[in-house]
């Protein structure tokens, strides 16, 4: 996307004119898993609203959903944990990935890093 937005199926890519320091770069996969965790169980929890006739959920689907949410709550921890590498390791580049994370929370509307 040519943007920096976030490309089809939602995983934000880089802007076209950035160059991110090869030291953030596991940071930025990690950020990256985090926003596909966080999408798929949105997509779930969507499905399950939009499926509901006032029926309680079906037990695989509410296990499928717990799953989801676990597996975004490691991704938020890996994430976290890359950034403190990140941040012991080169803290320019620590800076330069919060910076672009910022832009690209600014350009679909979400928190700015402000």
């Amino acid at each position: 996307m040519g943007d920096g937005g976030n490309a089809p199926g939602g995983l934000p890519e880089l802007p076209p004119d950035v160059a991110l320091p090869a030291a953030a770069y596991p940071a930025w996969h990690a950020y990256r898993a985090m926003q596909a965790s966080k999408e798929a169980h949105f997509a779930a929890l969507a499905e399950a609203h939009a499926a509901r006739s006032g029926a309680a959920p079906r037990l695989a689907q509410a296990a499928h959903r717990e799953q989801l949410l676990a597996a975004h709550d490691d991704a938020v921890k890996a994430f976290a944990r890359a950034m403190q590498a990140l941040a012991g390791r080169d803290a320019e580049a620590h800076r330069e990935l919060v910076a672009i994370i910022a832009r690209l929370n600014a350009a679909v509307g979400g928190p700015s890093g402000d």
